[in-house]
């Protein structure tokens, strides 16, 4: 089997996780390549991981791969002791310790150590075991043009920094271009911030109403993360993980049925010259008055309200009696930590009445039942500042115009579709 070289070292955080120490341990394969694969992998160096995808790599069924074990960061405080900071390392949902190891973590190592890692997303696996398992996905998900290959041991999508909010959203957000083998076993801890087995099964469906490419593996009678570094097992997982590494691209293998409902699945934001006119109904002083959006429901009913610093909605009837008081909640926006404005930074309304929120998360598509059922992501990473729908649905932000097809029947005036539905439809 070809020989591996091993390095440690360490890194202060600077732009991201600033002042957090972070042990790391390099597994490098001694092999004459252009390119290293790159495996990210938490809580230090998993021995399984590296092994198996070294015999892997010699039986020419995966690249030669680079793992890069990083231990929690450690914080150092006034005293001399060191506070460990492993949640606030890996059980947050947001995107901070994944731009550390894209925009830090990563571009060091190949400075210091003379490595050159592919640049395709395709060759970039993270892995983890419970909170290092959410984490493995958390930095894929904020960073789905770098990483496309994940595997998580029991991960931890539990209420200790919001992770348990995950599988809820995978429902609606937009199929992401990853491969996931996810495993867990049957005596789960069971917590104040949750259970873990419980919250398995649900990302596990979640994934797999979502449409992803997902493989899952359950161990009756075992616990927390058993086979996480159990060789034999991680060489069966890898090697389904790199299955057609060399002949097929990572891509989103659909949308959800409900994303379907909304934008075709060819459909995607294209660069435009310009931003339709916006049309409209003149809006009532009171609510123009207090709230930054205002827009009418498609049949007339009705109007919605919101301001940027809210996560509601609120609907007013449309009778000649409007008044602040008599404001409904119509749909509970969406947040993730960090993000803000965490409420709408405009609206608006397609065919069928269903109401287009603009938010800093994504573009959140709320049915006139008021449920929120898809979540379309933005063209790009700028601010975005407005919305309109005419012929497609339009998004202007800092970086430029875009434009995106819609469903047809978004874009006709049916009066079957403006009928409010209830929960299912």
């Amino acid at each position: 089997m070809t020989e591996i070289t091993y390095y440690e070292g360490n890194l202060i955080g600077k732009c991201y996780k600033p002042g957090f120490s972070f042990d790391f341990k390099l597994a490098v394969p001694r092999c004459d390549v252009a390119e290293y694969a790159l495996l990210v992998e938490h809580d230090g160096q998993n021995d399984a991981n590296v092994n198996s995808m070294l015999r892997l790599a010699d039986e020419g069924k995966a690249p030669y791969c680079v793992s890069i074990g990083i231990s929690p960061g450690k914080l150092s405080m006034p005293d001399g002791t060191q506070r460990k900071m492993r949640m606030n390392s890996y059980d947050l949902f947001d995107s901070e310790y994944g731009d550390f190891i894209v925009y830090e973590l990563i571009p060091y190592i190949s400075a210091t150590y003379s490595i050159r890692f592919s640049a395709s997303p395709d060759m970039h696996f993270v892995s983890g075991g419970s909170s290092g398992g959410i984490s493995a996905f958390v930095i894929a998900w904020f960073h789905p043009d770098y990483f496309r290959r994940i595997y998580m041991s029991s991960p931890s999508f539990l209420a200790m920094g919001r992770g348990n909010e995950i599988p809820y959203l995978l429902r609606k957000y937009e199929t992401k271009p990853f491969r996931i083998y996810e495993e867990w076993s049957e005596k789960e801890p069971n917590e104040y911030f949750g259970w873990s087995r419980a919250i398995d099964e649900e990302a596990k469906e979640a994934l797999f109403f979502a449409g992803y490419d997902l493989q899952v593996a359950y161990f009756p009678g075992e616990g927390h993360c058993s086979r996480y570094r159990d060789e034999n097992e991680a060489y069966k997982r890898n090697q389904w993980i790199w299955s057609d590494w060399q002949t097929k691209k990572i891509l989103a293998p659909r949308h959800s049925h409900r994303v379907a409902k909304v934008v075709p699945d060819e459909s995607k934001w294209t660069i435009c010259n310009d931003f339709p006119q916006k049309e409209g109904a003149t809006i009532p002083k009171v609510l123009a008055e207090r709230f930054g959006c205002v827009v009418l429901s498609n049949d007339g009913q009705a109007w919605y309200a919101a301001d940027p610093s809210e996560d509601i909605v609120h609907m007013f009837v449309n009778n000649d009696r409007i008044s602040i008081e008599k404001g409904i909640l119509h749909a509970a926006l969406h947040t993730i930590l960090r993000f803000d404005p965490k409420g709408a930074i405009d609206m608006a309304v397609d065919k069928g009445d269903r109401l287009f929120v603009l938010t800093k998360i994504g573009i959140q598509c709320v049915r006139s039942f008021g449920l929120i059922d898809v979540i379309l992501a933005l063209p790009d990473n700028s601010e975005p500042l407005e919305i309109v729908i005419a012929d497609a649905l339009y998004v202007r932000t800092e970086q430029g115009t875009y434009r995106r097809a819609l469903c047809e029947d978004r874009l006709t005036d049916d009066e079957q579709q403006r009928k409010h539905r209830d929960y299912y439809d």
